[in-house]
């Protein structure tokens, strides 16, 4: 048996929250709609590391491109039948594909009359938490089609970027691959021929030749060693970041820095914002909403502190600008709120953000290639020394 955490209402309006015991979902969901509550959020308290695994391995096997297109296919589907025959219809395209298992179990679980969006919770590692809160909100004011075909946007949008961002690394990370297999034939071939030499001369190679070498020694001799600590200390890393508010804010703030990443997260949230306005979510409401869909803790700071501001009767645009957001940003905003037209505005700053987003994207190859060449240049004058110093000496010795 399964232990699941549920939240829910009664037939009074009184909410509900504890935990139950169950076999699967489906008798979870059903076991609490029998005693009269509505849920509004089913999680599996604890999830084995199989269980984990198995989804993780899944979400690398459906590719970063399957969101979109579910929530795409989704968001046509919902303009001519019910959601429920909606799911049923994907789900029988799907077969003998990565996503079979994972449709099936919505169409189920929404046959039985869950919510959508818990339904997704139990995949939250694939469909994320932000989109799974679009979900809910779409949900609860009717606009589940508009809220997935911006999903699909949304989701395509940040699979370019990360497409972008992985294409201009192709170089650099070339240029590098080749510079260390250069320097493991020359450590393994090539020098060991000149400490043969310079031992029988009696004389000593040069400081920088014996650092290359002896380095690349040990590193070899340790190699499985050397791994093992690695994944160890990323695993460690992780669990220190997940588990660690303080370093994780510490560490998205230093992430704020990054234009790119910065100006993709105004993307989003001015995106999400317009949405939420346009759907008749209150303005402090869409902001909390906002916050908690950034994963990002600095982020979620900023925005939780402007919602607290907008509740006592600030302007958006005052606080933003008191937040140090750009100047062209704020300047939209504080006309959308001076002309009625805030919604538009925030629109019209995702647009810019979004264009932002495509010059530094556009701009990114170059400057990897410089980089990737500097580190090679780099690493090929240390192999030039390493070499070109042992034969200068030998002429000392014969």
């Amino acid at each position: 048996m399964k232990k699941f955490k549920y939240k829910g209402y009664d037939s009074s309006a009184v909410e509900q929250v504890g935990t139950l015991e169950a076999e699967n979902y489906s008798e979870a969901y059903a076991a609490l709609s029998y005693q009269g509550v509505k849920v509004v959020k089913l999680e599996q308290t604890q999830t084995s590391l199989a269980k984990s695994l198995e989804i993780f391995w899944l979400k690398m096997k459906l590719g970063g491109q399957w969101k979109s297109v579910f929530f795409r296919e989704l968001s046509v589907m919902l303009g001519v039948m019910t959601l429920h025959d909606s799911l049923k219809t994907l789900a029988s395209a799907s077969k003998n594909h990565p996503s079979e298992k994972i449709l099936n179990e919505l169409v189920a679980a929404v046959g039985e009359g869950q919510s959508f969006f818990v339904a997704l919770e139990r995949y939250e590692i694939i469909f994320g938490g932000d989109a799974i809160q679009s979900v809910e909100i779409g949900e609860t004011s009717g606009n589940l089609q508009e809220v997935a075909a911006s999903l699909a946007a949304q989701l395509e949008r940040n699979y370019s970027t990360e497409k972008k961002v992985r294409g201009a690394m192709y170089y650099p990370l070339f240029v590098l691959l080749a510079a260390f297999v250069a320097t493991a034939v020359l450590i393994n071939v090539t020098l060991p021929v000149f400490e043969n030499f310079f031992a029988q001369q009696g004389g000593e190679l040069p400081l920088v030749t014996l650092i290359l070498l002896y380095g690349g020694r040990f590193l070899s001799e340790n190699l499985i060693l050397i791994v093992f600590a690695l994944v160890v200390s990323g695993i460690f890393f992780a669990m220190i970041y997940d588990r660690n508010e303080p370093f994780r804010f510490l560490l998205d703030r230093l992430k704020w820095q990054f234009k790119l990443l910065r100006e993709i997260e105004f993307r989003n949230f001015f995106g999400r914002l317009s949405f939420l306005l346009e759907s008749g979510v209150t303005l402090d409401e869409a902001i909390r909403l906002c916050a908690a869909a950034s994963k990002n803790l600095f982020v979620r700071k900023k925005l939780t502190e402007i919602k607290f501001s907008v509740e006592r009767g600030g302007s958006l645009g005052a606080l933003t600008a008191k937040e140090n957001f750009p100047p062209l940003y704020v300047g939209l905003i504080v006309t959308g709120e001076a002309g009625g037209e805030l919604v538009n505005m925030l629109r019209q700053c995702e647009s810019m953000a979004d264009f932002e987003v495509e010059e530094i994207l556009r701009g990114l190859p170059a400057k990897a290639e410089i980089f990737g060449t500097l580190i090679a240049g780099l690493i090929v004058a240390m192999l030039v020394f390493a070499v070109i110093l042992p034969i200068l000496d030998v002429t000392n010795l014969l």
